[in-house]
């Protein structure tokens, strides 16, 4: 259809050829029939030609795909457009489960889903969903989800004979106190796997009674009292008084160990102390100062530097000091001159004391080494400390023939702290049982046979324990064994006498084998009960170590049936891990959840929400 638009006050425009005519005009009429006459016909012509296109669409080259046709939609399904989910059906649960998990997973506020951006963003992926609101997020599906979690963390833990624990407190940005305890299995795969059990909000004084009866309680809730190993925790005195109330062994957080040898080691040399607080000045001074910030980085240019920013040291780690002093170090000359030329030259350090920092960078790098190594491996096993400590003894030996006063404290501290960790069995047995260092893990070779006498005695009663209990049984192994032997030894004897002969039957009661064969059924009854052990350690004393890169929890999955007492208790020692390092996390996110969004939140919610971020 041809249509005439009004243009201006006197004129209309054609729709077709956008020419402007006066309504008045007589050339009007002669217009719009030329149109109808020519215009019209190859408009029809191209309509027609688009409609054939649309039936019979052209064959495409090869290798590229056809283009794919917009279905039309049946009658149910144009019925259905535009109408929400119901909130049963398959497709809302589906999405309403995603939700959750982002949520837990993200730890986003529930708000969320009151959020006028947030809504519009999932309208305009599916506009058929209804957005669940927060009451409904909380108290149905994540509920529903913490419950299958749940189910499954508790099917894990009843499959397993041990279990370890680590714990700490946190305080929250609203000042409430927390104690979360997670747990740590090795499972039927020799796959080291962890739990969060419960994050439970401590009213009162942090007192040893009553962090023990929290421990307690969430042992008895999860049917974990019997299994537990080993509690790991820091060094504070009401946590180590708490596990030992409830009966369990103790084993000090490695890392922390660490964080307390290396700050009481700074401590001890007041002029180390001293430059720690000057370095401190200096990098505050630059933090605080946006011209000396420019004019550091315009020097970095200039002096073609590395473009580093200068790092800040706090007090609840050490390693920020080493972390402070190697930046300052990089860019001693960048930080030097920046600081003359602002008229800051109080700030800057002498040579002798660059060369303090030099060498205590030196000596602490091992231990930031090793710190960094045990915080952020995934499991971490105590069978790593000794060797570990044996290392950093060494480097700091080192480091103190150089001239470091920083180095020499070092040393001293980790022999205060770590002075009985290869008599204390838990951590000797560990390392022994540990493939990639057995004996080699020891400073002292002394130590190990200690080790290797209580493992024999381990290895016996575990033998005796599962040996048969009732008498028709033992007879029944007694008669197989002497028919066995009996079997065996013919053969030989035989062979022995004249080749070829057939198989002679076993001596009757009352041969010349008589008191023989007894002797040899005696001696494998003491085998059973007492020589195995010492054969099965020995084979194993004279097994290679492996690379120490590789895993000696798949080294003890493929040699299981080779050590089968062995392995029982590797799977028992191995599982303690080094460090509470996995509680830390938990509460480092914790701090992401209680923020001011969410400062109200119960504690029973924190719980949930912690529970399903770890363990869904």
């Amino acid at each position: 259809m041809l249509l005439l638009s009004q243009s201006r006050a006197s004129s209309q425009e054609c729709c077709s050829c956008s020419t402007l005519l006066s309504p008045h005009s007589p050339v009007l009429y002669c217009h719009v029939t030329h149109h109808v006459r020519y215009h019209q016909q190859s408009e029809n012509a191209e309509l027609q030609k688009r409609t054939e296109e649309g039936k019979n669409p052209p064959t495409p080259p090869p290798g590229q795909d056809r283009p794919a046709t917009q279905r039309q939609k049946s009658l149910p399904e144009a019925f259905q457009f535009g109408r929400e989910y119901p909130a049963d059906s398959p497709r809302a649960v589906d999405i309403t489960r995603r939700l959750s998990e982002m949520i837990v997973k993200d730890l986003q506020p529930l708000s969320i889903v009151e959020d006028v951006g947030f809504r519009n963003f999932v309208k305009t992926l599916e506009p058929r969903y209804k957005i669940p609101s927060r009451k409904t997020l909380m108290e149905g599906k994540l509920l529903a989800l913490y419950e299958e979690c749940s189910s499954k963390v508790r099917k894990a833990l009843s499959s397993v004979d041990n279990v370890v624990l680590t714990t700490d407190m946190w305080t929250s940005t609203a000042t409430e106190a927390y104690l979360t305890v997670s747990c740590h299995i090795i499972d039927e795969n020799w796959q080291m796997l962890a739990y969060m059990l419960e994050t439970c909000s401590v009213s009162g004084q942090h007192t040893a009674d009553n962090i023990c009866s929290h421990l307690t309680r969430i042992a008895e809730e999860w049917s974990i009292s019997e299994k537990i190993q080993a509690v790991v925790t820091d060094n504070g005195a009401n946590m180590v008084a708490a596990v030992r109330k409830a009966g369990w062994s103790h084993y000090p957080c490695f890392a922390h160990t660490l964080n307390l040898v290396v700050k009481d080691s700074l401590k001890a040399h007041p002029d180390i102390l001293e430059l720690q607080k000057r370095s401190s000045a200096i990098v505050t001074f630059f933090h605080h100062s946006t011209r000396a910030a420019d004019k550091l980085k315009e020097i970095q240019k200039q002096q073609k530097f590395p473009e580093h920013k200068l790092l800040q040291a706090v007090e609840t780690r050490w390693n920020s000091v080493f972390y402070m002093w190697e930046r300052l170090l990089e860019q001693k000359e960048a930080v030097t001159t920046v600081l003359c030329l602002l008229g800051k030259s109080s700030l800057c350090l002498n040579e002798e004391q660059w060369s303090v920092i030099s060498l205590s960078i030196d000596a602490l790098r091992p231990f930031e080494e090793a710190t960094r190594e045990v915080s952020t491996e995934k499991h971490v096993s105590v069978s790593k400390v000794s060797p570990l400590v044996s290392v950093l003894l060494r480097t700091a030996s080192a480091s103190e023939r150089q001239g470091s006063k920083l180095a020499a404290e070092l040393s001293a501290q980790c022999h205060h702290r770590f002075r009985s960790i290869e008599t204390f069995y838990g951590l000797a047995v560990s390392t022994y049982l540990d493939i990639r260092f057995k004996n080699l893990g020891f400073r002292d070779s002394a130590n190990v046979e200690p080790v290797k006498a209580r493992l024999i005695t381990e290895m016996q009663s575990m033998s005796e324990t599962s040996a048969p209990s009732t008498s028709g049984l033992s007879s029944a192994t007694s008669s197989a064994t002497s028919s066995a032997t009996s079997s065996a030894s013919a053969p030989s004897t035989s062979s022995s006498l004249s080749a070829g002969a057939p198989a002679s039957p076993p001596a009757a009661k009352g041969g010349i084998w008589e008191t023989f064969d007894s002797q040899v059924l005696v001696s494998q009854r003491h085998r059973t009960t007492s020589t195995d052990a010492l054969i099965e350690l020995r084979r194993y004393s004279e097994e290679r170590p492996i690379p120490r890169n590789q895993d000696t929890l798949l080294w003890w999955k493929n040699n299981a049936q080779t050590f089968p007492s062995l392995s029982k208790l590797a799977k028992k020692n191995l599982g303690v891990v080094a460090t509470s390092v996995p509680a830390e996390r938990i509460f480092s996110k914790a701090g992401q959840l209680i923020i001011h969004r969410r400062s109200a939140i119960k504690a029973k919610n924190v719980n949930m929400i912690l529970f399903l971020n770890k363990n869904l």
